[in-house]
Parts: C-alpha cells; structure tokens; sequence
C-alpha cells in the first residue's frame, strides 16, 4: 500500500500564491483551512488514516511528471517487503529480545507466548502460540505489530496476527 498524493504541485506553487493573498486581503478560501506544508499536510493525512501508518506516502504531480519517477522503485520495495519470510528461528530470537512489559494490556489479557512463527506471505501472516487460545487485546497485537516493523521492516505491508494455544 502506497498513499500518493498528488496535485502537490498545485498545492505548493500558484495554490500558495492564491492563498498568501487571500490570508493578506481577508477573502475567504474555497477551501477548509489546510497545512501550508508537506510535513504538516503528511500528518493529518496520517491522523485522518490511522489505519494505514505503515504505508509510505508520496507527493507528485502526474502533469508535471515530479516525483513521479519514485513510484515504480517504491512500489517493487513495497512488493519485495510484502513477499518477505522470517525464518521461525529468527522470530524466536527477535520474541525475546521483545520488552512485553512495556505493552499496555490489562492484566487478564496477557498471554504467556512459546514461540511465533510466519505462515503465510502476501499479506505476511505470523502464528502466535501461546499457553492460551484468547483474542489477543487490540493494543496487545499493535505493540508487537509495531515491534515486528521495527525489527524487520514489511513497508507498505499489513500485518497479520494469529493467535493459537499450544497443543
């Protein structure tokens, strides 16, 4: 998943004459009240898709041909990213160096987990075995979302948790 916006141009060049001069004379923009720059517009647009926070974002603009040139390399990152495997050693080792202290989960919710292991790729889907078949509390599976990108990456990619108790 890639989020690209575009018509950037248009924003950040005669736009902002436009609107430099509407804020001067006091005339009322045609428009809501947006940032004034990349930065700022990036996070409202990643407030307003909270559930997209792993995917990268672009500015272009399509008539111009700017920042156009980056979409292919990125999207064959984000299709290498989204086919990649994780050795179950791999993921054992990462486990635990995780700190679930630092989880926000609510005492009954915590799980004691053995090991994790990646089934399937595209969407990457990893199997929690745990000493318990519960749904794992929301915050619970975002921190060790957070924690597997943090460790290797899947740009642009979602996650998928499953949890399954130890037989």
């Amino acid at each position: 998943m890639i989020i690209i916006v575009n018509k950037w141009d248009l924003w950040s060049g005669a736009g902002a004459l436009a609107r430099e001069k509407n804020a001067r004379t006091g005339a009322s923009a045609p428009h809501r009240q947006m940032p004034a720059d990349r930065a700022a517009y990036e996070q409202r647009l990643r407030y307003g898709l909270k559930f997209l926070s792993y995917a990268p974002v672009l500015f272009i603009s399509a008539t111009n041909g700017k920042g156009a040139e980056k979409i292919l390399p990125l999207l064959e990152k984000v299709a290498s990213e989204r086919r990649k495997r994780i050795p179950t050693a791999e993921m054992n080792r990462f486990l635990k160096q995780v700190d679930f202290d630092r989880a926000s989960v609510p005492a009954s919710k915590r799980v004691k987990i053995y090991y994790m292991t990646q089934a399937a790729v595209a969407p990457p889907t990893f199997i929690l075995f745990t000493d318990r078949k519960v749904r794992l509390h929301f915050s619970y599976q975002r921190f060790l979302e957070n924690q597997i990108r943090r460790a290797f990456g899947f740009l642009g990619t979602p996650i998928w948790i499953k949890n399954r108790a130890r037989d």
